[in-house]
């Protein structure tokens, strides 16, 4: 972690908050924020600033485990003795001092936050505390930029909730295997649910992206646009507040990146597709939503959907296509490209009527450099936004958007 000078140190030492973390032993691996290090001795955080923070641990046994050895009773493990980071997210109050106790032997983790932290414990244990990463924070509020304390609330189920790699999302299993099966009739598919054993994300199905009752020419054109479904999905289930959206696809992807949770990257990409394959509401949010959700709120939603993607991309580690996420290039390419198109036909088809203003199009073309810029490292070559782009896709491309994991199913009734 980065060293402060003294003088900073003694300024942080008043302002900022303090984590206690006790039970790791040496050689663990601890994170902050994305930040992760092997432990010496090791007794928490100094200086941490206010705000959300992802805190994760992985204790020694498991840290230095074999990914084909048997699991370690000194921490959680996986399929085939695969060692699972455990994780925290959670709101800090400025200058909050807490502490969080790990047992290796029941392997249980208590969050204390009614405990009183004296100055004089803080000092005496000082020389095992590290300070915050200050040179991380930057990235990781590109990452986080959008998340509230609500939607951990909602998502996760507390502010303290400890949570692994291998937590479940509610509704995963319908959506995983009745797809499979062809069932799109899987009862109210469109809501939250809730158990509190897993995590509570919007739930949607984008194999059924059109309205009870709708028929022909309807169910062609929302089985390719995804307007339909993304205004009901922001209506019912996030109050009408399209950027919540962009909280959730943010949420899911730093479980996906920090905690390897194969359940956010099923979300993460559920979520990303709704969005990038989403047209006519970028033109006429209003008929997408009875609470008449505006247009300023869907450019700033589609503004921040593109940074957001830029930070993402720019924090997937080297070498993850290869191994880890393998296709998941392909699909960002795929969904990058339907969103262009779509943006590009957003802004040729309001040019007259003046809905996507000068300072609206600036806004988008410096975010979209931003993305252009971030997909080069991997090889990636972006296209251009172009206002002279009409607003519909041509027909390879309809045939394209029919085909892959979501393509849609009519069930005969």
């Amino acid at each position: 972690m980065n060293q402060l000078t003294s003088e900073q140190a003694q300024a942080l030492w008043s302002a900022g908050g303090f984590l206690v973390f006790d039970g790791l032993s040496e050689g663990s691996e601890f994170g902050i924020d994305g930040s992760i290090n092997i432990i010496r001795k090791f007794s928490g955080i100094k200086f941490l600033p206010p705000g959300m923070h992802l805190i994760t641990w992985l204790p020694t046994s498991s840290a230095s485990s074999s990914t084909t050895g048997p699991a370690s009773p000194a921490g959680p493990a996986g399929p085939a003795g695969i060692p699972i980071r455990s994780g925290i997210i959670r709101y800090t109050k400025p200058k909050e001092r807490f502490v969080i106790r790990y047992d290796s032997q029941s392997e249980h983790t208590e969050v204390q936050l009614d405990v009183v932290i004296s100055d004089d414990r803080l000092k005496s244990l000082d020389g095992e505390m590290a300070p915050y990463p200050f040179d991380h924070l930057e990235r990781w509020k590109s990452l986080t930029s959008h998340i509230t304390e609500e939607t951990i609330i909602q998502v996760i189920g507390g502010n303290n909730r400890v949570i692994n790699g291998l937590i479940e999302v509610e509704g995963e299993e319908e959506d995983s295997v009745d797809r499979r099966k062809g069932n799109t009739n899987q009862g109210d598919e469109n809501s939250t649910g809730g158990n509190g054993d897993k995590l509570n994300f919007v739930r949607f199905n984008l194999k059924k992206s059109w309205r009870d009752g709708a028929i022909g020419e309807e169910v062609t054109r929302y089985s390719k646009d995804k307007s339909w479904l993304l205004g009901d999905v922001v209506e019912r289930q996030l109050g009408g507040d399209p950027i919540k959206l962009i909280s959730q696809l943010q949420l899911s992807f730093i479980l996906l990146l920090h905690l390897s949770s194969y359940s956010a990257l099923l979300v993460y990409k559920r979520i990303l597709t709704l969005l990038c394959q989403s047209t006519a509401i970028l033109y006429t949010p209003s008929e997408y939503s009875s609470s008449s959700t505006s247009q300023k709120e869907v450019q700033e939603t589609f503004v921040s959907l593109v940074d957001t993607l830029a930070s993402q991309i720019q924090a997937i580690p080297d070498g993850t296509f290869d191994t880890e996420l393998p296709e998941l290039d392909v699909f960002y390419l795929d969904q990058i490209d339907s969103m262009r198109k779509n943006l590009s036909g957003g802004i040729s088809i309001s040019k007259d009527s003046d809905k996507w203003d000068e300072n609206a199009r600036e806004k988008l073309g410096s975010s979209w450099t931003k993305l252009k810029e971030a997909g080069k490292p991997w090889g990636w070559e972006i296209g251009d936004l172009s206002i002279d782009q009409v607003g519909q896709n041509s027909d390879d491309d309809e045939e394209s958007e029919e085909e892959g994991e979501y393509a849609p199913v009519i069930v005969e009734m």
